[in-house]
C-alpha cells in the first residue's frame, strides 16, 4: 500500500483494531465481575450493568466511527464526493458498497454493509440516549455485530486497496 492515502487509512484501521481489542478486555472483565457478583453475596457490588453497558456501547460506537472515517477519506479523497444531510451516514454506507465506473470498486461487500447499518442504528442510540435506557441484549448483540464487522471489512478492505494500489481502479 504506497500510496500515501491507504498508508494513512491503514493506521487507522490499527487504531480500530485496538477500540476492538479494549472493547473485548472490558467486556471480558466486566463478564468476570458479574459472575462473581452472583456468586458471592459480598461482591454484588463489584459489578455495575449501567458501567458495563456505557463502556461497551462506546467502544462499539468508537469502532463504527473509525470504519466510517475511513469510508469517508475514501469519498472526500477519491470519488472526490462526501454525502450531506440527514441521511449522510446511510447514503455513505451505501454509497461505498457499489463500485464507481472508472474510478473504484466497491469498497464494502454486502455483510460488511449490513453490520455497518446494524451498528450505525446502534451508535444513534448510544449517542441520543442516556445509557440508562441501554439493554444489556442489545448492546451484546451489538458488540457481536462489531466482532464480525472488523473482519468482513477487513477482507474488503484489503481486496479494495489492492486493486486501486496494484491494478487500478475499474
Amino acid at each position: 500500500m504506497a500510496h500515501p492515502l491507504f498508508a494513512r487509512l491503514e493506521r487507522q484501521l490499527e487504531l480500530v483494531r485496538r477500540e476492538l481489542a479494549n472493547a473485548a478486555e472490558a467486556e471480558r472483565r466486566f463478564a468476570a465481575l458479574r459472575r462473581k457478583a452472583a456468586q458471592r453475596p459480598a461482591a454484588r457490588g463489584l459489578y455495575h450493568e449501567w458501567s458495563h453497558n456505557a463502556a461497551l456501547a462506546d467502544g462499539i460506537a468508537a469502532i463504527y466511527t473509525g470504519i466510517e472515517s475511513i469510508l469517508e477519506a475514501v469519498g472526500n479523497e477519491i470519488d472526490d464526493y462526501s454525502p450531506r444531510g440527514a441521511a449522510a451516514h446511510v447514503e455513505l454506507v451505501d454509497g461505498m458498497a457499489v463500485a464507481v465506473a472508472g474510478l473504484r470498486p466497491a469498497v464494502l461487500g454486502e455483510a460488511a454493509r449490513e453490520l455497518m447499518h446494524e451498528l450505525r442504528k446502534f451508535r444513534h442510540v448510544a449517542r441520543h440516549k442516556y445509557a440508562l435506557e441501554l439493554r444489556r441484549r442489545d448492546v451484546g448483540r451489538n458488540f457481536a455485530f462489531a466482532k464480525k464487522l472488523l473482519p468482513a471489512f477487513e477482507r474488503d478492505w484489503r481486496r479494495f486497496a489492492k486493486v486501486m494500489t496494484e491494478e487500478g481502479p475499474r
